[in-house]
């Protein structure tokens, strides 16, 4: 189920499930760039070799199941993975979250910079 097809109360267990991990992995500056760079495959690749907990429970919450619940498997992975990273509002969230990321560490090097 793609988290843009929750509704009501279950949409918001699911967002409360996904804040988290969700976050683990859009504050990957590897993620952020390859998503900036709109390379979909490596985003995919890296957060799948860099954040596989939070993979996991961003996948359970869209079927309503806990991580240590949730069972994935070689072949239903793929399958799963492309319906989450397809689904546009999650794309989207990840995209605005990523621009949110690079702006905040720029911020932060000139306020460095004009203390000294």
């Amino acid at each position: 189920m793609k988290l843009s097809d929750l509704k009501g109360e279950a949409a918001i267990d699911a967002l409360a499930d996904i804040i988290e991990p969700a976050t683990e992995i859009m504050t990957d500056v590897h993620f952020v760039k390859a998503i900036k760079d709109d390379n979909k495959m490596k985003a995919v690749q890296l957060a799948l070799r860099n954040h596989k907990k939070a993979i996991i429970a961003i996948m359970a919450a869209t079927e309503g199941k806990k991580p240590s619940e949730y069972e994935v498997n070689l072949l239903t992975l793929p399958k799963k993975l492309l319906e989450i990273f397809n689904d546009p509002e999650l794309v989207s969230l990840f995209q605005s979250q990523g621009q949110t990321v690079t702006s905040s560490g720029s911020a932060t090097e000139n306020i460095e910079a004009s203390e000294n």
